[in-house]
């Protein structure tokens, strides 16, 4: 079992600064924010993480960051992507610093994968040492906790969560039913950095069962 790490890009990015009021009203920025960068992404999970880590780097806040319906098939543009995701910040230098950092993460980061000799298999499976202030407080994640992103096909995907949650002391923040807007199914899990690191692997080790054993019933 090997994966065998997938390419991704950020895809389009823009600075606004000054943003007027009503604006900013429609995605209740704070009054001392009126900066902001959005950005799309070929793959929303990536871009989600890498927008959480940004906020750990750089004085920004997550407003929004949404999954265009059946990913970029459904973008209106070349260059659209699968997500929209739009980052504020007090000064224009700051939200251009929390593009850096997403940029950085979408192509040198980023943990999109699929397995060796695998023609159609696309699972996202990321240790994230420290969650950022986006995911923490969205999911009442404790700030001195890590956190485990992990997704995958809707039937594999389910199998190795279970897997996943059963491999140390980790908690469930977040569950996607499938088939989400893009057809995947998994979860975000949190606690200590090891036990979310033996988690992924555990997750990643269930991945491969289930595909390779796609009838078994086993109790396992």
């Amino acid at each position: 079992m090997k994966l065998i790490k997938k390419p991704a890009h950020v895809l389009a990015q823009k600075i606004i600064a000054d943003i007027r009021p009503e604006f900013a009203a429609c995605y209740n920025i704070p009054e001392h924010h009126r900066n902001v960068a959005i950005f799309s992404c070929d793959n929303d999970d990536v871009a989600f993480v890498a927008a959480d880590d940004a906020t750990k780097k750089a004085d920004i806040l997550v407003h929004h960051a949404s999954t265009f319906y059946v990913g970029m098939k459904g973008s209106w543009a070349k260059y659209g992507g699968c997500v929209f995701v739009l980052l504020s910040g007090p000064k224009v230098e700051d939200v251009r610093s929390g593009l850096r950092y997403v940029n950085d993460f979408v192509e040198n980061q980023c943990a999109l994968a699929t397995f060796d000799g695998i023609a159609k298999f696309n699972c996202y499976a990321q240790c994230i040492p420290r969650v950022g202030t986006y995911y923490g407080k969205m999911l009442n994640i404790p700030a001195d906790s890590a956190y485990a992103y992990l997704l995958g096909p809707p039937i594999e995907a389910n199998y190795a969560l279970d897997k996943a949650l059963k491999s140390g002391e980790v908690k469930l923040a977040r569950y996607w039913y499938p088939p989400a807007k893009v057809n995947s199914s998994g979860g975000i899990i949190y606690g200590t950095e090891s036990a979310c690191r033996s988690a992924t692997e555990a997750f990643i080790q269930g991945l491969h069962y289930a595909f390779e054993n796609p009838l078994e019933i086993n109790y396992s």
